[in-house]
């Protein structure tokens, strides 16, 4: 098993069984390994704490669970109240929260440096191609390729208008998700809250995951690559850090055509390039929102942003092939 500092990883080998969000009990293995699972934003969640008692584990995950909440009010689409329904609704919101306004900022300005691959005003076209798979009698691909065609002037994040006390779009219609970022923002500062407590072995998987140091016997968190190509076995342990993981093989829209969660902002297609992208950063929010806008790239695009970017290292496995690619920045 590969043994690397600072990086991220996948699903875990372990697994523990279901325990809903509002409970912050948490199960203890014979080891004395905490374990919590339940969802956030929409997704499986799961915290590991090393090396505490039940109850100090128990005080921890009740912390966790608070500010994953408090932060699930302002990036959820899920949620009606929260910011960003407001913000897609109205065109605008006023006196937004400080970490809403952070997060925002630094959607446009990654957007910015990967040139538009990784765009959250693509929401648009996501909620539209939504409506449509809804309806058994889109199936030609031409309409949805003009209906796609017809929303594009809605996508471009340099019509996002970010000032301290207001976020507001220069165009109507125009919506935004956080989905490729907001996971492994709130997997960022629910570590944070580990951190200032003087936690030292913990793992935070809320979609994306970070590892604050090892397991107390100074072992490294084992994990495995999820998805279908032939590299998902591979296991890897991790003892500090931050890894994402992009694929389109989880979620196909019901419409003739190949569209997956992943939407080119540029083209309003799904790319057919890789299985499976994964890029390991010091922060989870920077891991996933480049694991997305690396979906779109090919090989050589890749190879050419990563030099500019905070990443560390990215694994690509391309679309039909079991040979992995590594890249060291």
């Amino acid at each position: 098993m590969t043994h690397l500092n600072r990086r991220r990883f996948i699903t875990l080998f372990a697994s523990a069984a279901s325990i809903a969000l509002a409970s912050p009990k948490v199960f203890a293995a014979p080891d004395k390994l905490h374990r919590w699972q339940g969802t956030a934003l929409g997704a499986e969640a799961a915290i590991y704490l090393d090396g505490l008692s039940q109850d100090q584990a128990d005080e921890m995950i009740s912390a966790a669970l608070w500010e994953i909440e408090r932060l699930e009010n302002m990036f959820s689409l899920y949620r009606p109240g929260a910011t960003i329904s407001r913000l897609n609704r109205d065109g605008f919101v006023e006196n937004p929260e400080q970490e809403f306004v952070e997060l925002m900022s630094r959607a446009v300005m990654i957007s910015r440096h990967t040139d538009g691959a990784f765009d959250p005003t693509i929401q648009t076209v996501w909620a539209r191609l939504t409506e449509l798979s809804q309806q058994i009698s889109i199936s030609d691909e031409g309409a949805v390729q003009a209906e796609i065609g017809r929303l594009k002037s809605l996508i471009g994040y340099e019509a996002i208008r970010i000032e301290p006390n207001r976020v507001s779009f220069a165009q109507q219609g125009m919506q935004v998700t956080l989905n490729g970022m907001a996971q492994g923002y709130i997997t960022d500062r629910v570590a944070g809250v580990f951190r200032r407590n003087g936690m030292k072995n913990v793992l935070v998987d809320l979609g994306e995951k970070y590892a604050i140091g090892p397991r107390i016997d100074g072992t490294g968190w084992p994990v495995r690559f999820g998805g279908n190509d032939a590299q998902s076995s591979s296991g890897i342990r991790i003892y500090d850090g931050a890894l994402a993981t992009s694929s389109g093989s989880g979620f196909r829209f019901s419409l003739n055509g190949n569209y997956t969660h992943l939407i080119d902002p540029r083209s309003g297609t799904s790319p057919a390039l890789w299985e499976r992208v994964s890029v390991f950063a010091d922060t989870a929010a920077d891991a996933d929102a480049f694991s997305t806008a690396f979906s779109m790239m090919r090989e050589t695009e890749i190879r050419h942003a990563a030099r500019h970017l905070p990443v560390r290292k990215i694994l690509l496995v391309p679309l039909g092939e079991a040979q992995e690619i590594e890249i060291d920045v």
